[in-house]
């Protein structure tokens, strides 16, 4: 069959509910997804560390980047307790988890996309795969779709649901705005978001590994622009974790219009009795040498590196020796240890894409697009991020949902 109602391109969490959404909407509907892997889902296995982390209760509230309006409008209609109810129609169940994550139940990204796939299954959706669309053309009141190898497909609505360039891969790509910016629609710069922050890899490398719960702040030109508190882990380059992730849209921003850019980590609350509490456990702990003046405090490498940033050397002296200015440096290193911003981490690192097709030529009622009329466009593949805990894949739920029911019901009306 080469004619088909409804082509979805991207088989991945926006395309597959795009597709459910427009069977739903009218079951009589022919509804293909085009897929460019071997299989639709692939990169959904990898989400919350294979756990897959749905949505976040509090998407509603905020927590987007790039086109925030359009992406907030989407998900007030679709919330994440409307997405719930399409998983549990589905089959899924799911629980709620600490900072409102929403997890299935079984602890298993394999059921998520099991549920959709089955969805799609049973509902009639055609799942072609190995089909990398390089060509989506107008023609009459549709579209002609070619793919690389050659072959070719008209459809009477199409949705772009062809993800963004993070994690290559995995199936990362940047076909999707492509084929939009073919078709007149602006395109916002792409770059990695939810991604490692680089340091001098001489300040971290021999903390490797070790992780704490404590807070990042992002400094620009001296300034806080923005913190978090949550998981950092230290990697040879530099800074990982949630806290530090959430940090590096902006860091990478930053740096590309030339600013200075720090992280500051906080390791201990200060309280305002932090440096009398350091005189009081250089006292009780005199004989010890230095490299154990922190042991018990944090991590035993960190308190090594951190004495060593306050001067404290040889860490074989006596804590007894230590002095009070370097006590005033290791407070102050404890609440604010400042560490340069040397890049971030490019697409193969990034969970998710900033930029994309600028949402500013959709519609925020349909996600039809403006310019050319029977194209919708869902996820990742336009100008929309979020934070991490969900509202990456809230999104694309929602989007989803929406371009599927509209592109179905643009049909069913005429």
């Amino acid at each position: 069959m080469n004619a088909w109602d409804i082509a979805v391109i991207g088989g991945g969490a926006s395309g597959l509910m795009a597709a459910i959404a427009a069977k739903k909407e009218a079951p009589g509907l022919r509804v293909a997804i085009l897929e460019r892997g071997e299989r639709c889902g692939r990169k959904l296995l990898s989400t919350g560390n294979g756990r897959c982390n749905l949505t976040n209760l509090r998407a509603a509230e905020g927590g987007y980047h790039g086109g925030a309006d359009l992406a907030l409008s989407v998900i007030r209609r679709f919330p994440p307790e409307a997405v719930l109810g399409e998983f549990a129609r589905l089959g899924l169940r799911t629980e709620v988890e600490d900072e409102r994550r929403v997890y299935p139940l079984c602890g298993q990204a394999a059921a998520v996309l099991d549920v959709l796939r089955l969805a799609c299954l049973e509902a009639g959706v055609e799942e072609i795969c190995s089909f990398d669309v390089v060509k989506l053309v107008p023609r009459g009141e549709g579209f002609a779709i070619s793919a690389r190898d050659g072959r070719t497909l008209t459809a009477r609505r199409a949705i772009v649901c062809a993800g963004g360039m993070a994690a290559p891969k995995i199936g990362g790509t940047d076909a999707g705005c492509a084929l939009l910016g073919s078709l007149g629609h602006a395109l916002v710069p792409r770059r990695p978001a939810l991604t490692q922050i680089e340091t001098d890899p001489m300040a971290v490398r021999a903390l490797k590994g070790l992780r704490f719960s404590g807070g990042a702040a992002l400094i620009v030109d001296g300034r806080p622009v923005r913190e978090e508190r949550g998981e950092i882990l230290f990697s040879d380059a530099g800074l990982s974790g949630i806290a530090v992730m959430q940090l590096s849209r902006e860091a990478g921003d930053a740096l590309r219009r030339g600013r200075r850019v720090e992280v500051s980590l906080r390791l201990l609350p200060d309280g305002g009795s932090l440096l009398g509490d350091l005189r009081a456990r250089r006292d009780r702990f005199a004989q010890r040498e230095a490299a154990e003046f922190l042991t018990g405090l944090v991590a035993k490498r960190i308190g090594q590196q951190l004495c060593k940033a306050a001067g404290i050397a040889p860490l074989s002296r006596a804590c007894g020796t230590i002095s009070e200015e370097e006590l005033r440096q290791l407070s102050a290193l404890l609440c604010d240890w400042r560490l340069q911003v040397r890049g971030v981490r490019g697409f193969d690192g990034a969970q998710v894409t900033a930029g994309g097709a600028d949402t500013r030529g959709f519609s925020p009622e349909t996600l039809e697009s403006k310019t050319a009329r029977g194209l919708y466009a869902a996820g990742e593949v336009l100008d929309v991020d979020g934070d991490c805990g969900g509202y990456n894949l809230q999104w694309a739920w929602a989007s989803g949902m929406l371009a599927g029911h509209s592109a179905a019901a643009s049909l069913r009306a005429r």
